[in-house]
């Protein structure tokens, strides 16, 4: 953008959360994209404030010697140096001094060599010092508005984004690219990851499907390449170890990614820990007015302030109006704090309207704002009422204030109940003031109100200031928690209680109406209907001369009548008795002297009798150790019994069954109380077994076979389950040469393939591979029972030197990658002197434990001879006998232990041995060596957290259009407390499904759930997981042609954050249910 008014901050605020305009434009010139003037970290002590410029044209520019500035106090400027040029698409992000910008009122310019400009950023504010950023919408969007911006998390060096679907740019390819920090140290792990739009193929030379191309290149000719293909959920990763080893030098490295026709780029640095430096603090001046608008005959409040007093200096301060005619003057001194202040009275004798500036010099400070003098527009109404603010607390006094344009000594004034706080309570007793209330000088007035604390006084009000020329009404809301309470405009409706019942249950029709006057005493009542699914209304048969009788026949129609009470509630009981109401949907109608509000409801029978379906059902899908995993489920098809098997992580299977009774059954099984302990494995190279990670519990019948999964996990509060096509992990990420590798993994098992020879079994492909993917193991391995695969790799030393490994394992079409780490603790060596590395798998052990002792050398070349001993630190060859010396003093000889380059011995503590240092001792020809470690007594188990359960908030029947709903973190008794999910649903008369539709949009603005294009899920899913702003969520949703539209959306911690739900709709009746999860560890 060229210019922009500084009332473009309002319009920037008011932006936050609307939908990108269809008439969007990329701009044809260098711009500035992002500009982060308050990042985390303190501004004055390290250079952490950044601006990103983006070349959105086709061609190259040199941007050498051109500028960005800061247009406020210090006006501080960076020059690019010469030779400078931002690529075709490329972002470059620079960075100049401390200090650079102000947190307030800054504006941001780009000049080109003449001192043109460029392209400048409206007037932005960020006082959050968090890692928000202001930034373009979209890469280079531009229609010369302040509403091309938005304030939120800041993604320096990559994409904002691309322009909407109304644009040309529909259906475009993209690809993303981020790393997990922007600097790191020397031998840091820098993660590489990002998204594609779509996964996409190649013809040539054969059909197969497109990898990501990642190149890093950094100073000093670097160049590193990576190929991967994206994952089923369009996402990738991979990682770069930044040892020096690895050609990795101090300096900026530039990671840019290509897939198909899209590319994008991402920038980290690499460095020693730098110490912090404290610079000079740079003088600066700043000057602001009390408020941005005044009206002639007010006051205008000048205030400055410096950080850096200049002794028997004064400030001097200029003012010139909206004509650039000087209308103040004057020089002013500053009090112990650097601080200056004084007033200035708007004239009303014909005042000049507009924006008037204010210059402040102070020695070599300079500081500039603004304020506007506006023209006093009256109100035409005779009278203008208003509250200081339309929600209360109870007991919070109420301001009443207004004027009238005419004057009198006092208007008459009422408040009046005109609702309670709960819908399903009626009243007899309603608040009710009649008073009068003075006016000034001015004709203005101010009554304060003070309604006492209470249930009964919860609800609506209505404030009425009158006389005989005119009057005026407003309204205002007492509620529990004004904090939390979304406001609701006061009208008639009707709903119930519930939303589903069971047969014979009671069921509540409660409402509300807006109360008519009559010209006679008589009070207006509600006829209440109701009809079935077809829309007939509901009779039965009976005697009773009371009910209303259709015809001759004992036919009686279900109506009824309500009086509303004082403030317009009413409510009504009825039994939904089996006789009269069968399971299905129903519709009521309440009317109220010709205004007619309708709702429903339905009955539902306990088990569904026409489903032949088996349907199971877990009470939950992570556990913790120790808990008990519930299953339920149902079978209506007369069988006694259903077959279950239960598959762990490891592949091993537990066969049982569950007993069907009333066409019902249930099944328990409580997950393990604690993780493996040291496993009896003789090899200690071995990997140990766990109790975490996914199991499946397959329930069959005589024709069906239903598949349920659940996670037992350490974190079971904050986890979530994750079920892929194929997964593939390694026994732990880092290993020593010598050491076996465990490959595990699943995949969900298509269904077997039959020959005449019987079931061909299904295998998966999974290879050991190097950085630059050369094959080291090809292997096949059979899939189990449960769909789980296992295999286990030696690591030689001559073969695994130091570096990263990748494990690819191939099922089908479907492809699955990790990645591990080799790290040597003994640098192998063809010269010098031989070394022996003594290691023990850990430094303390209790009597009865396992010691596993392993020794490597810095060369390949098996020893003849390796003598191991175990004694006490203290002992010595002379005092070492049979009674003190562990094994006895007798050395044993572990040389032909050796395997791949180790050799290997395993010690048993004795149950009864003295605490404290041990030695073990190796001879070898070479040299002895020794290592210690230490015997110590079993400490007392402490017990596991008290996990609290999970608690929820609930929101029923709301009819809004639009609901914003926040999702934050909060305290209750005591215990800190995280939203974990957010789940709704939508529902709307019968037929106006297709009329009625969600749109979730999450906080930075992104459409999650929608019917457009641009909206992350449009269609039925039973869990997709998709990105936004850095966290992962899973959704879950229902599809819009449903009659009761839900969705589900989950995160391991959800951050503070507004979400806004948009019921999309016409005139159509909808009602809107939410619910808020959360979790907690005591």
């Amino acid at each position: 953008m060229r210019t922009l008014p500084l009332l473009g901050v309002i319009a920037t605020l008011a932006f936050c959360g609307v939908f990108a305009s269809s008439y969007a434009q990329i701009a044809d010139y260098v711009v500035i994209n992002e500009v982060d003037t308050n990042p985390p970290g303190d501004d004055a002590k390290s250079v952490v404030e950044w601006v990103e410029l983006y070349n959105p044209t086709d061609k190259d520019v040199d941007i050498g010697g051109w500028q960005i500035a800061s247009t406020s106090v210090a006006r501080k400027t960076l020059t690019l140096s010469s030779g400078t040029t931002i690529k075709a698409g490329q972002h470059l992000v620079f960075g100049n001094t401390i200090l650079w910008f102000t947190d307030v009122s800054e504006r941001v310019q780009l000049k080109n060599k003449a001192g043109d400009v460029i392209d400048e950023t409206p007037t932005i504010s960020d006082q959050k010092n968090d890692v928000n950023s202001w930034q373009r919408k979209y890469d280079g969007y531009d229609t010369n508005s302040s509403n091309d911006w938005t304030f939120r998390t800041s993604n320096a060096g990559s994409s904002n984004g691309k322009i909407g679907a109304d644009s040309a740019d529909v259906g475009q390819l993209t690809v993303t690219v981020a790393t997990d920090k922007k600097g790191y140290l020397f031998s840091e792990t820098a993660v590489i990851s990002g998204t594609v739009s779509e996964q996409i193929y190649q013809v040539k030379p054969f059909f197969s499907q497109q990898q990501i191309e990642i190149v890093v290149k950094g100073p000093g000719n670097y160049q590193k390449k990576f190929s991967m293909y994206p994952d089923l959920n369009l996402n990738y990763k991979t990682s770069l170890k930044l040892d020096k080893v690895q050609g990795i030098i101090g300096g900026t490295y530039t990671v840019s990614v290509s897939y198909g026709s899209a590319q994008d780029t991402a920038i980290f640095t690499v460095g020693d820990k730098v110490a912090e430096t404290v610079a000079e603090q740079e003088s600066e001046l700043a000057v602001y007015t009390d408020n941005i608008a005044y009206i002639p005959g007010q006051r205008v409040s000048l205030l400055a302030s410096t950080n850096k007093i200049i002794p028997l200096e004064g400030l001097k301060l200029v003012i010139y109006d909206a004509k650039g005619k000087q209308v103040f003057s004057g020089s002013l001194y500053p009090n112990t704090k650097g601080e200056f202040s004084t007033t200035m009275f708007v004239s009303t004798v014909n005042p000049i309207y507009g924006r008037y500036n204010v210059v402040a010099d102070y020695g070599r400070q300079h500081a500039e704002t603004t304020f506007d003098v506006l023209q006093d527009v009256k109100d035409l109404s005779q009278i203008v009422l208003t509250t200081d603010k339309k929600v209360y607390g109870m007991g919070e006094p109420i301001v009443i204030t207004g004027r009238s344009n005419k004057y009198v000594a006092a208007l008459d004034i009422e408040i009046l109940q005109t609702g309670t706080g709960s819908v399903g309570k009626t009243v007899s007793n309603i608040f009710k003031v009649k008073d009068q209330v003075k006016l000034a000088g001015d004709s203005t007035f101010r009554y304060e109100l003070n309604v006492p604390a209470g249930q009964s006084n919860l609800g609506d009000f209505k404030v009425t200031v009158s006389k005989e020329f005119g009057s005026a009404t407003t309204t205002f809301k007492i509620v529990e928690n004004p904090d939390q309470y979304v406001y609701a405009e006061n009208k008639n409706f009707v709903t119930t209680d519930k939303a589903e019942y069971k047969i014979d249950e009671k069921a509540t029709i409660m409402g509300h109406v807006i109360l008519k006057q009559r010209t006679t005493f008589a009070a207006i009542p509600v006829q209440i209907s109701i009809e079935d699914s077809m829309g007939k209304p509901i009779s039965f048969y009976a005697k009773d001369p009371k009910l209303r009788i259709r015809d001759d026949s004992l036919v009686a129609q279900y109506s009824f009548t309500a009086i509303p009470d004082p403030v317009g509630n009413y409510k009504v009981d009825i039994q939904l008795s089996r006789a009269v109401f069968p399971p299905g949907k129903y519709f009521i109608k309440a009317n109220y002297d010709g205004t007619v509000t309708t709702t429903d409801f339905a009955i539902r029978e306990e088990l569904d009798v026409t489903n032949k379906d088996l349907v199971v059902k877990l009470d939950k899908t992570v556990y913790g150790l120790g808990e008990t995993v519930k299953m339920e489920g149902t079978l209506v098809a007369g069988q006694s019994g259903v077959k279950i098997t239960l598959t762990r992580p490891d592949g091993k299977t537990e066969e049982s069954g569950a007993h069907i009774d009333k066409s019902r059954f249930s099944w328990s099984w409580k997950t393990p109380i604690k993780e493996f302990a040291q496993a009896d494995i003789r090899d200690p190279k071995e990997v140990r077994p766990t109790v975490f990670g996914n199991y499946k519990i397959t329930v069959k019948s005589a024709s069906q076979t239903v598949d349920v999964f659940f996670k037992v996990s350490q974190n079971p509060e904050t986890d979530t389950l994750v079920v892929k096509p194929l997964e593939v992990s390694t026994g732990k990420q880092t290993y020593a040469a010598g050491e076996k590798l465990l490959v595990t993994g699943a995949a969900i098992k298509r269904e077997q393939v039959k020959s005449t020879l019987g079931g061909i079994p299904e295998r998966v492909n999974v290879q050991i591979r190097t950085s630059v993917n050369k094959v080291i193991y090809d292997s096949s391995l059979p899939l189990d029972a449960g769909g789980y695969f296992r295999a286990t790799y030696d690591l030689p030393l001559t073969v695994f030197k130091d570096g990263t490994y990748k494990v690819t394992a191939i099922y089908q079409k479907t492809r699955a990658e990790t990645t591990f780490n080799v790290k040597n603790n003994l640098p192998l060596e063809s010269s010098g002197k031989t070394i022996l590395l003594v290691t023990t798998d850990k430094e303390e052990y209790t009597p009865g434990e396992r010691v596993q002792i392993v020794a490597t050398t810095n060369r390949i070349s098996p020893l003849q001879k390796l003598d191991l001993v175990v004694i006490p630190e203290e002992s010595t060859a002379i005092n070492c006998g049979t009674a003190n010396c562990g094994l006895g003093g007798k050395k044993t000889d572990i040389a032909r232990s050796y395997n791949n380059g180790m050799y290997s011995y395993e010690y048993v503590i004795p149950v009864k041995v003295e605490y404290g240092t041990y030695l073990v001792k190796v001879d070898a020809e070479f040299g002895t060596f020794t290592k210690t470690f230490q015997i110590v007594p079993k400490k007392a188990e402490v017990p596991a957290p008290v996990i609290v359960s999970t608690i929820s908030e609930k929101f029923n029947r709301l009819p809004e259009s639009e609901i914003p709903i926040f999702l934050a973190s909060k305290t209750l008794d005591g215990k800190s407390m995280t939203p974990i999910s957010l789940q709704g649903s939508v529902i709307t008369s019968r037929g106006q499904e297709q009329n009625v539709n969600l749109r979730i949009i999450a906080p930075d603005g992104q459409c999650v759930i929608g019917q457009e294009a641009m909206c992350l899920v449009s269609g039925p899913t039973t869990g997709t997981s998709v990105m936004i702003g850095k966290e992962m969520y899973n959704v879950e949703y229902s599809g819009h042609d449903k009659p009761v539209e839900k969705f589900f959306i989950s995160s391991t911690a959800v951050p503070d954050s507004v979400w806004i739900v948009q019921i999309v709709k016409g005139e159509q009746q909808s009602r809107f249910y939410y619910e808020i999860l959360y979790n907690a560890i005591q």
